[in-house]
């Protein structure tokens, strides 16, 4: 490992950086690394912000250390149908084929065969895809020929599909179908599915009668060791000619419920402010100045929702969970109504993300908002 770089902040957030600022995940690690060289897909899972995209990219940065390794990354969130899949997929095999010197004459068979057209940005000439696709059949046909290019290909790709439960949401009602009929016929290429709604990839992957029925070893990320995070913690602060007491890296990790974003997110701004030895008043601060900071709009959730959804998500919060949402006591202290109606507004803020359930709790996806929640009302 070379030596630390004093002028990156130690608790990034945006992307993964370097194993030096990546926290655990050895066991999760080993596991995906075993299943790609072994020919087994996975399918990842967890609740949004717990770490699933940065534990993806440590492993790819592991593997792409093998030169007869190939990796291409999609992140499928922001596609609406499948020309976007398309799209997407194209744009990350022509991104790894311009990176390895092969670029215009490897790709034009494929954008031949999608009916693809090579557009540049005007401001960073970076090379995309314009993809037209008429109708269905010629949406099959495209992902037919994708998956026929890389299977010409020498190497072995690993492909990443990231928030892959959105392929639900097209219109295309068939695309299960439609991908796995080619996946399975990829014998040497691996897969990694991933996603944040538990729910749909779980049913994906295990329901009976759906297209990638057991067609993945399945993997939960959890929460990472508290002593481990701690440790890792208090260690990149050492690094930096920076003292801070255990005990406050314990009570900081307990109160953000060991969110791997919070903490995360808390400590950079704390690693910002703080001098040599930080102090209660420095966490205070930090603490307050958050809060503070996302105050308007937490205020202006109250006026988008509902008066019934904004009291769940204040009862949620002062309880710090909730284990049995349509509990007589629980409706009763905060007075919430009627349980079939409280029943249809959890349903409406799980679907728009603003709660989950995870061990049997209803939880506040917003760590920060849920303390803002308790305090405040």
């Amino acid at each position: 490992m070379g030596r630390t770089n004093n002028l990156i902040n130690p608790f990034p957030l945006m992307d993964y950086v370097s194993p030096e600022y990546f926290c655990d995940r050895e066991i999760e690690t080993e596991k995906i690394i075993s299943a790609l060289k072994n020919g087994r897909n996975v399918t990842l899972v967890s609740v949004r912000r717990l770490g699933k995209t940065a534990l993806l990219k440590h492993v790819l940065k592991k593997v792409s250390k093998n030169k007869s390794t190939r990796i291409l990354y999609l992140d499928i969130l922001p596609t609406e149908n499948l020309a976007g899949f398309i799209k997407t997929f194209s744009d990350a095999i022509l991104k790894d084929e311009k990176s390895n010197g092969r670029f215009l004459t490897k790709v034009s068979k494929l954008l031949s065969g999608i009916k693809g057209k090579l557009v540049f940005d005007d401001v960073t000439g970076v090379p995309s895809v314009e993809v037209t696709v008429d109708d269905e059949k010629s949406g099959e046909l495209s992902i037919q020929i994708i998956f026929e290019y890389l299977a010409e290909q020498k190497e072995k790709y690993i492909i990443v599909i990231d928030e892959f439960q959105q392929i639900t949401n097209y219109p295309e009602k068939n695309v299960e179908a439609i991908l796995r009929t080619q996946i399975q016929h990829q014998h040497k290429d691996s897969f990694v599915f991933s996603g944040s709604s538990k729910h749909t990839l779980i049913s994906m992957f295990s329901d009976y009668g759906k297209p990638f029925y057991q067609s993945s070893d399945l993997l939960e990320l959890g929460r990472i060791d508290k002593k481990v995070y701690s440790k890792f913690i208090k260690k990149q602060f050492k690094k930096r000619n920076k003292e801070i007491d255990t005990a406050y890296i314990d009570q900081q990790i307990d109160n953000f419920c060991n969110h791997t974003f919070y903490v995360q997110y808390f400590f950079n701004r704390l690693f910002e402010k703080a001098g040599s030895v930080i102090t209660q008043a420095d966490i205070n601060l930090v603490t307050e100045e958050i809060v503070k900071e996302r105050e308007y709009v937490f205020y202006n959730y109250r006026n988008l929702l509902s008066s019934l959804h904004f009291n769940i998500l204040i009862a949620i919060a002062k309880e710090g969970g909730v284990s049995q949402i349509n509990a007589g006591w629980f409706l009763t202290q905060y007075k919430l109504g009627q349980p079939s109606s409280v029943s249809s507004a959890v349903k409406i803020l799980s679907d728009k993300e603003m709660i989950y359930h995870e061990n049997g709790k209803y939880q506040i996806y917003d760590v920060f908002f849920e303390k803002w929640l308790s305090k405040v009302f």
